[in-house]
């Protein structure tokens, strides 16, 4: 596996292991801004341009798209853009998210929106005609809806679903569930809505699961992602200000009717000292016990260091913080913005890797549980 960054018009690929960097130039018709890989087809990547064009790459022939489709100017509202996009663990389907925008000319003070109490879900296909988001519920304040499109790789030129029904509000962040052999979509957006579709399921029950943060989500994600064999125990979301943290347990397939999320769960809360949050991931039940716990990587606001912090029902707290450059007399800022775990800790003690990119380099760390 390879990671991957891109600048502009230019995507740089590193060695997961030496951070060797392999950087080339690509055309293309507009700003790129989002990039996603297949975890278990690691040749395989995807950019999304601002544009609404969606391209796949073959990591072993990056000078040149595989396959490109451009339906997303054809479905988005005109001055829509594509803010998201990801690849699933097996380079099936490919879902792009978008940003909500006024389509009356004469109204362009937006209003802050409520969040509905009770709202109608649904999954357009790309032959209804209500897909192109004309339909009476969506536009009642003039406001186009947040699109998530999905394609199937194999048919890459059209949308296979059109999803129009599911956020009222920009598309933030969206993400595969990374069990190999799942196609599990989890999405958030400013309505305050975690959302996870099923793409292997029938029309009527592609929603399988909506949570409400209560305010702006900016980031989202399955909690065990570095477990692929296994399915993820639940979902995290960041707010708007990459601040406050909140989980949630996915509902077990032998869960009864009327399934409340445990109150261990409502407790997990992030340390006052972790300002901005980068990523997070469940932990292993041999380290924590039975109790729901969560490690956090965050930095933060003068974007200096990278602090890691636990949560768990009992409280949270920082566990270590690391400088990412040495003080100088004139401050380099390293701007850290992404995380990810790459090894989960087995044990209290043992240690796991860490990547972490800034605006001017690319990290691979070593960190421990331990104080």
């Amino acid at each position: 596996m390879s990671l991957l960054r891109n600048s502009q018009d230019r995507f740089c690929i590193f060695d997961p292991v030496s951070l060797k960097k392999t950087s080339f130039k690509v055309e293309g018709s507009s700003r790129c801004v989002t990039v996603d890989y297949a975890r278990a087809q690691t040749n395989t990547f995807l950019s999304g341009d601002f544009d609404g064009i969606v391209r796949l790459w073959d990591i072993r022939q990056p000078r040149r798209p595989a396959s490109v489709s451009e339906a997303g100017r054809d479905v988005l509202h005109k001055g829509a853009t594509f803010s998201t996009a990801a690849i699933s663990p097996d380079a099936r389907f490919v879902c792009a998210g978008s940003c909500a925008i006024s389509i009356n000319k004469k109204k362009r003070k937006r209003t802050k929106k409520s969040l509905p109490s009770k709202r109608r879900r649904g999954v357009n296909d790309v032959d209804n005609p209500n897909a192109d988001g004309d339909d009476d519920s969506s536009n009642d304040d003039d406001t186009s809806p947040a699109y998530i499109l999905c394609w199937d790789t194999r048919q890459f030129g059209r949308p296979l679903y059109i999803l129009d029904d599911i956020h009222s509000d920009h598309v933030n962040h969206v993400t595969f569930d990374p069990s190999s052999n799942s196609h599990r979509l989890l999405s958030c957006a400013d309505d305050g809505l975690l959302c996870v579709a099923d793409f292997d399921a029938a029309n009527d029950d592609r929603l399988i699961e909506v949570f409400n943060a209560e305010g702006q989500i900016n980031y989202c994600g399955f909690l065990n992602r570095l477990l692929p064999s296994e399915s993820p125990s639940g979902v995290f979301a960041f707010d708007n200000m990459r601040s406050h943290f909140s989980a949630w347990p996915l509902t077990p397939a032998d869960a009864p009717e009327g399934f409340e999320t445990p109150p261990a769960w409502r407790r997990l809360t992030a340390p006052k000292m972790a300002k901005v949050l980068l990523t997070a991931t469940s932990l292993p039940g041999q380290v924590v016990g039975s109790q729901p716990a969560v490690c956090l990587v965050s930095t933060r606001p003068m974007k200096e260091d990278i602090r890691l912090s636990i949560a768990t029902p009992q409280g949270s707290q920082l566990l270590a913080k690391h400088r990412l450059f040495k003080r100088t007399p004139e401050p380099v800022e390293c701007d850290p913005f992404y995380a990810e775990f790459l090894s989960v800790p087995e044990a209290t003690k043992s240690t796991f890797d860490l990547l972490v990119v800034g605006r001017h380099s690319v990290n691979r760390m070593e960190a421990s549980l331990s104080k």
